[in-house]
């Protein structure tokens, strides 16, 4: 580690990166600090078997939460190959300042959306805020280096090879030398390349393509869920008097279209659709099971929601739920999806948090990623589900058993969740191009509303 952690650090830690990371990745990364803490040199050897034994995690849960340390800027993993083995190193990152995480525009954000209230949010950050008296009817009197010590002067220093390498010495000391926010955003898919295009020409494409800048532009496209043509356009509006881009005021001009374009809320999760590198249908839909698996892929579950209700404006509650099964339970937009159909088909179209979460923390064990995988488990789900019921119809034949038994499930089930043997033909029923088209058409009729306000 590159510096011990503070008082501060480690309330930064416990009040601002616990929500977002876990209590069990933020004890992970207490653990790690406290043991390498007091150790000389601030490093030390362990194996992963020792870290197994003090959190009492398996290796695979240890590693799911060390990735989380890694995506939010705590830790740098780095590996070499030995033999036939990896070793690897852990290099721990030091928090943010409160400043600088209040700043920042992904983890305050993020932040907000997980408190889920503003008064909690304002609590937590009015519990950093330094209180500045007004100095400005005062005298400063504070005495500089030279009124105080005497310098001592050349001749009274022998320079020697021996006092020269003590001088210059480049060792690294504790204590960072540069303050990054050190997560990022390589996941995600913003074309960088074609906003550049969109550019005019009076727009200094160096200027755009540096470093700190292309960074905080992705940022901001991820955050507010921009394409790289309205990306274009915010970086002319920051740029149309200067040569220059000032980092406050594409920020502005971000949040500015955002709220031209969504509701004076902030962003949230439920617009987001299957990442790229986890979807299972690369090619043209043929078959009934893969048109379904390419919808679930390509739409995002606000979507869902909107053609589920018809094109009706969709409970903010049930956003909530969505954010909740993409941020805390950590269900990809697909999987989500999948979910929510299950649901509906299940319990007649309502949504209810409780059992909502229950399926959610249940597939989230399963290690559930890609549609595909949503989906067969879900079959056998449903076939377990049966089989239960079966029994139950042998033993108990009663009429107040049967009615009961029969009002489980008030919608139609879908092919591809009560045949395994659905797809296999190879064929695409009429009936789903009608469904596919009416789909079309809905997105459409929602693109052109908000379009017009």
């Amino acid at each position: 580690m590159n510096r011990r952690l503070h008082e501060t650090d480690r309330d930064v830690l416990t009040l601002l990166y616990q929500p977002l990371i876990g209590a069990t990745a933020y004890s992970l990364y207490m653990t790690l600090t406290s043991d390498v803490s007091r150790q000389p040199g601030k490093r030390i050897e362990r194996s992963h078997k020792a870290l197994m034994a003090y959190t009492e995690k398996h290796l695979d849960e240890i590693f799911k939460e060390r990735k989380k340390l890694e995506a939010i800027g705590l830790l740098k993993v780095f590996r070499k190959k030995q033999g036939e083995e990896y070793i690897h190193y852990y290099e721990l990152q030091s928090p943010l300042s409160p400043e600088e995480f209040f700043n920042d525009d992904m983890l305050s954000v993020f932040l907000y959306n997980r408190l889920g209230s503003r008064e909690h949010y304002l609590q937590l950050r009015n519990t950093f805020k330094l209180e500045r008296e007004n100095g400005n009817d005062r005298e400063n009197i504070t005495r500089s280096f030279d009124e105080v010590f005497t310098s001592v002067h050349p001749s009274e220093i022998t320079i020697n090879p021996e006092t020269e390498e003590v001088l210059l010495n480049k060792d690294r000391l504790e204590g960072a030398s540069e303050r990054e926010s050190g997560y990022k955003l390589e996941g995600h898919d913003f074309d960088f390349d074609s906003m550049l295009a969109f550019l005019p020409p009076f727009v200094p494409k160096e200027e755009v393509k540096k470093k700190e800048n292309k960074t905080l532009i992705q940022r901001m496209a991820f955050l507010y869920k921009l394409s790289p043509s309205e990306v274009s356009k915010i970086i002319q509006d920051a740029m149309i008097h200067t040569d220059e881009l000032n980092g406050s005021i594409l920020r502005e001009q971000a949040k500015r279209r955002y709220r031209m374009n969504e509701s004076d809320q902030p962003p949230r999760l439920h617009t987001k659709v299957q990442p790229e590198n986890l979807r299972v249908q690369k090619t043209e839909p043929v078959t009934e099971e893969e048109m379904q698996i390419h919808y679930f892929e390509t739409t995002s579950p606000l979507e869902y929601l909107q053609e589920q209700a018809n094109g009706a404006k969709v409970y903010p509650g049930d956003l909530d739920i969505i954010d909740h099964l993409m941020f805390e339970y950590k269900l990809e937009p697909g999987v989500v999806n999948v979910l929510l159909e299950y649901i509906f088909i299940m319990h007649g179209k309502k949504l209810t948090r409780n059992f909502t979460f229950k399926i959610a923390s249940h597939w989230s064990r399963e290690g559930i990623r890609t549609v595909k995988e949503a989906m067969d488990f879900t079959r056998k789900q449903y076939e377990q589900t049966e089989q239960n019921k079966q029994q139950k119809d042998t033993s108990k034949s009663t009429k107040k058993g049967a009615a009961r038994n029969q009002a489980v499930r008030q919608e139609p089930l879908p092919k591809w969740m009560a045949d395994e043997e659905w797809n296999k033909s190879g064929e695409k029923p009429e009936d789903l191009e009608e469904a596919r088209k009416k789909a079309a058409q809905l997105k459409e009729m929602l693109k052109k509303k908000k379009q017009g306000g």
